[in-house]
């Protein structure tokens, strides 16, 4: 879908370049963009904007996935500089900040997949559970408890947040910690 965005605005050669993929989360897009066209990286995030009517902000990620947190740099190409996001999967509905937590969309059927093995009033321990989706996903389908822990204390306050806003038939409980010691002291 990308390059058919953008064919009026690339060449040939460019478009052959283009990474043909980007994340929507939400009304947010993140796209990475190859060294040899960041200086159209603005026209690029312009042409999504206008032609992805459901987005709101276009980011472009300027560095990996990195660090304790696994979070990314993100620079602001077209749109509001706004990196929090309603995002919905699974008859669920999530807060999740792309500048301040990991988080991937492409990981949504196999989250909902291993969400489907849980059984009734199991205790799972989701390590490293960001913002709560596969934990939240678990409990609104089955009447289990899922410990959910993350390092991040901006996951860890958005997973609050999520589940507030989400009817389970379960229990999610948010943790904030070093996954290895929850367990240890906590669990």
């Amino acid at each position: 879908m990308l390059k058919k965005t953008l064919e009026s605005v690339l060449s040939t050669k460019e478009s052959d370049e283009l990474i043909s993929a980007f994340d929507q989360i939400g009304h947010i897009i993140i796209i990475r963009i190859p060294d040899s066209l960041t200086s159209k990286k603005k026209l690029i995030g312009e042409t999504l904007l206008d032609q992805v009517k459901s987005a709101k902000s276009i980011f472009y990620q300027s560095s990996s996935v990195d660090g304790e947190f696994r979070t990314r740099d993100l620079e602001i190409l077209a749109g509001e500089d706004k990196t929090e996001t309603e995002y919905k999967e699974s008859g669920c509905r999530f807060f999740v900040d792309v500048r301040n937590v990991f988080f991937s969309p492409r990981l949504s059927s196999e989250r909902t997949r291993i969400a489907e093995f849980v059984n009734n009033d199991e205790v799972v321990v989701n390590m490293f559970g960001g913002v709560g989706i596969f934990s939240i996903i678990a409990a609104k389908l089955k009447k289990c408890t899922v410990f959910n822990i993350d390092i991040n204390p901006f996951a860890t306050k958005l997973c609050k947040k999520n589940i507030a806003i989400n009817r389970l038939v379960g229990n999610v409980i948010s943790i904030h910690g070093d996954a290895s010691q929850v367990i240890n002291s906590q669990l």
